[in-house]
């Protein structure tokens, strides 16, 4: 049997430690720890790991909503920006005890269940974007289209930059560009940033996958050190790897689950890509659904997740 040269020396094993979870998003690497944290967005459940020891725990916010994201507040140990359905909200969780919410920093006034935020990260620069989505998918129906936003977490509160979004998805940055997925569109765009202001100009469309004969739709996202995108498939079983300039398909790496859905840089020299998956619809139940995995020998590398500045005020 032939081997993809592009997959000579990459290894992809599942994290045993981690278990399954129903809808796994948002990872996130903190260095100093050595530890990854994710989500079960739709269980409300925040999950630690410390590869190097196998250790996993996590904790339940209160109030049972959904888990859009989590990113770590820079300068704050065991403090966290989260996603709590419409309220973006600072909480406090050193790994093993009871995690508390400390207080709510913004919030999207809409009708109670209709929207929830998705995916979520942090700029260069510190600033947190959000964005939002129907709920309607989270119960099995079709979602209403186009009713969600993505959202940036200002001084005053979160402030809408781009309306008529879908599924609001990835987040990537290289320079002065930010990268962006609404999964409902089916591709990876590009905005202007403008770093001290957050303005978003000039979006443009940089990687169409059906187009390029890619199955699934993009969901989560990470860029590595030369500026290529990784990007994760939902209900394509793969992860990919684009040159966001050229537009063009570098690789695919396989992933046994089908609904794959985020992608974060991890490890000491940052050459492991922990990829989530989920179990929901058509998976749940399938051996490899929801499970947590890990990517070797890739030969790239990623760089340092960007963390939350917020005032050190309590």
């Amino acid at each position: 049997m032939s081997v993809d040269p592009e997959l000579a020396g990459v290894q992809v094993e599942e994290v045993t430690a981690a278990g399954a979870v129903q809808l796994g998003e948002g990872p996130h690497w903190i260095d100093s720890e050595q530890a990854l944290y994710w989500v079960d967005l739709l269980a409300g459940v925040l999950h630690r790991l410390h590869p190097a020891s196998g250790k996993h725990t996590s904790t339940t916010p209160p109030g049972k909503k959904s888990l859009g994201f989590v990113v770590p507040v820079f300068r704050q140990p065991h403090h966290f920006v989260v996603g709590l359905g419409l309220d973006v909200a600072l909480l406090r969780w050193d790994g093993e005890t009871q995690c508390a919410i400390e207080r709510v920093l913004g919030s999207v006034h809409a009708t109670p269940g209709s929207l929830r935020f998705n995916d979520g990260k942090a700029d260069p620069q510190g600033r947190l974007w959000a964005g939002t989505m129907s709920t309607a998918i989270d119960k099995g129906v079709d979602p209403q289209p186009e009713i969600g936003s993505l959202y940036s977490l200002e001084e005053s509160g979160v402030k809408k930059h781009v309306d008529y979004v879908g599924i609001s998805n990835g987040l990537a940055w290289r320079d002065a560009i930010m990268y962006y997925i609404d999964s409902s569109a089916g591709r990876v765009d590009a905005f202007d940033l403008e770093p001290a202001s957050g303005q978003l100009s000039g979006r443009r469309c940089v990687f169409d996958l059906q187009k390029n004969g890619v199955p699934g739709v993009p969901d989560g996202m990470t860029i590595d050190s030369v500026g290529n995108l990784w990007v994760a498939c939902f209900d394509g079983a793969q992860v990919i790897c684009v040159d966001p300039e050229r537009g063009a398909l570098l690789r695919r790496i396989p992933i046994p689950a089908k609904q794959v859905t985020s992608v974060c840089w991890g490890g000491r020299l940052l050459d492991e890509l922990f990829v989530t998956t989920a179990a929901v619809k058509a998976e749940t139940g399938k051996v490899a659904a929801g499970r947590l995995y890990r990517v070797t020998g890739l030969g790239a590398n990623g760089l340092l997740n960007d963390q939350v500045h917020l005032p050190l005020r309590q």
